[in-house]
């Protein structure tokens, strides 16, 4: 008789260890070829370089701040993050490399717990949990996560750490690994509380059979139970609300407050968004079958099997029912949401596992367990090779937005630190690359590390009093962020690429930033002017200047559009309203000297074409 092949435990081993190691070496190439396309390495974001700043100063200052031992807020969203990159400062000095070798560990702790966890789901079939890790290693936002120089991947671990914790009932691991998920990111609570919940259910469950009902007796006995665990819990909690508290006198930090207050009032795609970022493009099998494990769960919870699948659900439905109300917009990858991955990746093996045993049952196999073990394993690596194709585009997306970040926030940053005073204040929305490269102090505009800023988000007259107070001495901005005119830049990154980075000297009684509402018309005006249509330009700018009557540039296109639909007597005065606002508008005063000089008929056209060269840099505006 033939011996039959077994996955031995060492086997096992020795394929998972493989397994991690080839999908942490294809991390690595997304990095590779990033640095390789771009011709330097970057990050897809300015985030990063906050945590970097902050761990900086920690490492040379001791002191949890953003501008040497000044500024000291709580402006990280993951203290224990930022506390990690402050240990790694003492190793080596390579801000870059040190956020590279952090996330990619922290996704190969992450691969191994889930496949820890997935072990505990599937005790008897090794081969559909290799198969399921798979599934995580190449899923490609999590390449883009560990290369993203953010928290997302030690997050993710704490999440996989927490649940398999969980199905160990190590309840006094737990408490420790649920308290240091809080230090890495707020939404930890929400996995506290959902943990917490399962595991007094499983200890009422657990209760003696004489017991009906939680009485006096049976309240102390999950008292004394859970005394300890609950315990280690609040001492984490309690550190991490006494830290924030310390440091900026509110129990969160400040971008919870701040991101909330900036990006909060509704989305009402928000649901849609979600439900494509987890079941569209190459998601779209895995998701099928983390419904059916989604059911299979909540038809477990009701028949008394394991509840870490329910469990798993209530998360993802808890991050995105608190997204929908604080945060109700994916962008960055929708890197926020990426704590569901994995979880949801573990409900598609579920659901995998749940299908084929429900077809062995319908065709009566009998105990040919082997096999369709190895069909389930099959069924997964459906979506294993979707996974591995989507890889290539997200690759190339990290690639270019590395170079969209390096060409704008980083080369500003650059150019700060070798042309402003050392004494110069620079108010920015994107703290993160102008505060660790300039060597300059900064104002953050959005709240970030300012929090005193908060309540006035929306305000743009306390946003000037407040740069005034702050002392700012000059003011760097994305355009489609905050349009400020009036006053020429002293550096801008290149105009033919969207979203220009301009940085100009503050003069409070010169500069003039434009309300949202008014650039948003002016962006429409300027597409019509491109596209040689100025009757509707002249319609939308005119309506504009109701808004906002002190914009030169919005006099200035005013202008210029007249002028293209012939009306030169107008044009002459919107033009000179412009030069009379701001003199240096180069643009304006060459479109009147070619007024009065007589000039062709179709200069007109001319001064259409170069506004519309100009349109360019500011399409699509979004705030």
């Amino acid at each position: 008789m033939k011996r039959r092949m077994r996955l031995t435990p060492q086997y096992e081993l020795a394929l998972a260890i493989l397994a991690i190691a080839l999908g942490t070496a294809r991390v690595c190439y997304v990095l590779w070829s990033a640095i390789k396309t771009n011709g330097g390495p970057g990050f897809p974001l300015d985030d990063p370089w906050i945590h970097l700043q902050f761990a900086r100063n920690l490492r040379e200052f001791g002191s949890f701040s953003y501008f040497r031992s000044e500024m000291v807020t709580a402006g990280s969203t993951s203290p224990l993050y930022t506390l990690i990159l402050g240990a790694g400062f003492f190793v080596t000095s390579n801000e870059m490399f040190l956020s590279y070798a952090l996330g990619i560990a922290f996704f190969a702790a992450s691969s191994a717990f889930f496949l820890l966890l997935l072990r505990r789901f599937l005790p008897r079939r090794p081969l559909l949990s290799l198969s399921g890790l798979l599934l995580f290693l190449l899923e490609p936002r999590m390449a883009w996560a560990a290369l993203s120089g953010m928290e997302t991947t030690l997050f993710i671990a704490g999440i996989l750490a927490s649940l398999y914790f969980f199905a160990l009932r190590s309840w006094r691991w737990l408490a420790v690994s649920l308290g240091a998920l809080l230090w890495i990111r707020p939404e930890g609570v929400l996995l506290a509380g959902i943990l917490g919940a399962g595991g007094v259910y499983l200890a009422y469950l657990d209760r003696p059979e004489h017991e009906e009902s939680p009485q006096r007796g049976e309240i102390r006995r999950l008292w004394l139970a859970f005394r300890v665990p609950a315990g280690i819990f609040l001492l984490f909690a309690g550190a991490y609300l006494g830290f924030n508290y310390s440091l900026s006198g509110a129990p969160f930090p400040n971008t919870f407050a701040a991101k909330t207050a900036y990006y909060g009032g509704g989305n009402t795609g928000f649901p849609a968004e979600v439900f494509a970022f987890l079941s569209g493009g190459h998601m779209t099998v895995i998701a099928s079958l983390a419904l059916i494990g989604a059911a299979a769960s909540v038809r477990g919870l009701f028949k008394g099997e394991r509840l870490e699948g329910f469990l798993i659900l209530c998360w993802i439905i808890a991050m995105f029912l608190a997204y929908w109300k604080e945060l109700p917009y994916l962008y960055q990858e929708g890197r926020y949401m990426m704590p569901v991955i994995p979880p949801l990746l573990m409900l598609g093996v579920l659901g995998a596992s749940v299908t084929v045993e429900f077809l062995r049952r319908k065709r009566g196999a009998g105990n040919r367990l082997r096999w369709w073990t190895g069909l389930a394993a099959l069924l997964t690596l459906i979506p294993a090779v979707q996974f591995a194709v989507a890889g290539g585009e997200i690759g190339r997306r990290y690639a270019g937005q590395c170079r969209y970040i390096s060409d704008r926030q980083v080369k500003a940053a650059h150019w700060m630190h070798g042309n402003l005073p050392v004494g110069a204040v620079v108010a920015t929305h994107d703290i993160g690359a102008i505060g660790f490269y300039s060597g300059r102090r900064v104002v953050d505009m959005v709240g970030l590390v300012s929090p005193q800023m908060i309540p006035n988000l929306h305000s743009l007259d306390s946003l000037v009093a407040f740069l005034v107070r702050e002392r700012v001495t000059h003011i760097a901005v994305l355009r489609n962020w905050f349009e400020i005119v009036n006053v020429n830049p002293v550096f801008q990154t290149d105009e033919s690429h969207p979203e220009i980075m301009e940085v100009f000297a503050f003069d409070p009684s010169r500069v003039h930033v434009v309300p949202g509402d008014v650039s948003r018309i002016e962006q429409i005006g300027l597409s019509y002017l491109a596209s040689r249509n100025p009757g509707p330009a002249v319609s939308l700018f005119t309506s504009a200047l109701r808004m906002d009557p002190f914009s030169s540039r919005l006099h200035l296109y005013l202008g210029l559009a007249l002028l293209a639909s012939g009306r030169k007597t107008e044009a002459e005065a919107s033009l000179t309203r412009a030069l009379s606002i701001q003199p240096t508008l180069s643009l304006a005063r060459l479109e009147l000297e070619t007024l009065h000089a007589n000039a062709k008929p179709d200069t007109a056209s001319t001064g259409a074409s170069r506004a519309g060269g100009r349109s360019r840099a500011p399409e699509g505006v979004v705030r």
